[in-house]
């Protein structure tokens, strides 16, 4: 039987793996000046107050398109191809406000906006879609998440 995320093939080259270690730096230094620090597969257990002040911001090793209905990735070095998501109006808001500006937070907010949805589901689900693009590294935070106290 199959992985339910066989689907999902991650090609690390130099280039991709360096810029994975540059992120971790940035999630360790954020907790030398006081943020909660830890590795970017950790992200899913931060509290979502914490992961409200996320800025999501897109890698520049991937260039994304929409084909059959999903928003894809490729890798630019290995044009490595993989499926991110349904192309569906939810996912393209969220996605397109992950520029490294917009917090999770207020791109919750836009989010309920936009589809009329109240803000809890639209945090939810836009914080969702965050972590899903960070494992294969499409989708990784600007800073380090900073903690609550």
């Amino acid at each position: 039987m199959a992985h339910p995320r066989s689907d999902l093939s991650f090609v690390c080259n130099r280039r991709t793996f360096f810029r994975a270690l540059f992120q971790e730096a940035i999630i360790i230094q954020g907790s030398l000046k006081g943020g909660q620090g830890g590795r970017l597969s950790e992200l899913g257990s931060l509290p979502d107050e914490q992961l409200a002040r996320v800025r999501p911001i897109l890698t520049p090793e991937y260039e994304t398109f929409v084909d059959q209905g999903h928003v894809w990735g490729r890798n630019k070095t290995t044009k490595a191809v993989l499926k991110l998501f349904p192309a569906e109006q939810e996912n393209l808001v969220a996605f397109n406000m992950f520029d490294g500006q917009h917090t999770l937070g207020e791109i919750g907010r836009r989010l309920a906006q936009e589809m009329g949805w109240d803000e809890a589901a639209a945090f939810a689900h836009a914080r969702d879609l965050f972590l899903s693009l960070v494992g294969p590294m499409v989708c990784v935070p600007r800073d380090a998440p900073e903690s609550d106290t």
